[in-house]
């Protein structure tokens, strides 16, 4: 009798010892889980806040592109009923030429188009060391003007002056698309891109439709 206790309790002590190494795994098993979903949770709130960060840089971008599309959007009408560029391709060019108006040249001295003050030039201008074919470092003389408006203006007389643009159809195009493409054409720009394409026509294109600018036109026309 006494054997057989010794036995059946022996069995017990087996059984509890099992349960109590099963416990432990489970245990470990459920620290490891919860420290997972832990994890989980810590880095999908770190994603979800630095899409709101995201979000917020965008949304303050966009007011940013938009406040400056409305700076210019006036003086862009006015020049397309005096010259005929389309107010589409003259926002578009400021927003090229001078980083969304935040480039130094932009800022300083209110030349959002880049327009050099070449020797036709009797107005003020500014000395910008800039780049030219690839690794040429030059200082350059810029047109400087009172407001932007003014470059606006400027940017189609120039462009009325220089006959190679009439030449190439800049005034006779019929969309935003042909006067685009009759720029590069006529050169106002060799931007290439790596399999040597000349590619300012798409990019002044790709802004404007990226944007809605040719609603624009449609406003103005």
């Amino acid at each position: 009798m006494g054997k057989k206790r010794i036995k059946h309790l022996g069995k017990n002590k087996k059984i509890i010892n099992k349960l109590k190494l099963y416990s432990k795994k489970i245990g470990i098993t459920a620290c490891v889980l919860l420290s997972i979903v832990a994890l989980f949770l810590i880095t999908k709130d770190l994603e979800t806040k630095e899409l709101e960060e995201k979000k917020e840089i965008e949304l303050a971008l966009d007011k940013e592109k938009t406040s400056f599309i409305k700076s210019i959007e006036k003086g862009a009408k006015k020049s397309y009923k005096k010259y005929g560029i389309y107010p589409s391709v003259t926002i578009a060019q400021a927003i090229l030429e001078s980083g969304w108006g935040q480039s130094k040249l932009s800022t300083e001295s209110n030349n959002i188009f880049g327009i050099k003050a070449d020797m036709s030039w009797n107005g003020d201008y500014v000395e910008v060391i800039t780049s030219e074919n690839y690794d040429d470092i030059i200082t350059a003389k810029f047109r400087k003007y009172e407001d932007i408006n003014k470059s606006i203006e400027d940017h189609a007389k120039f462009l009325v002056e220089n006959p190679r643009y009439e030449e190439y159809g800049v005034f006779k195009a019929k969309s935003y698309k042909d006067q685009a493409q009759a720029l590069e054409d006529a050169g106002y720009s060799t931007k290439q891109n790596e399999s040597g394409e000349f590619i300012y026509a798409d990019m002044l294109i790709d802004i404007i439709e990226r944007y809605g600018l040719h609603k624009i036109d449609k406003i103005y026309r």
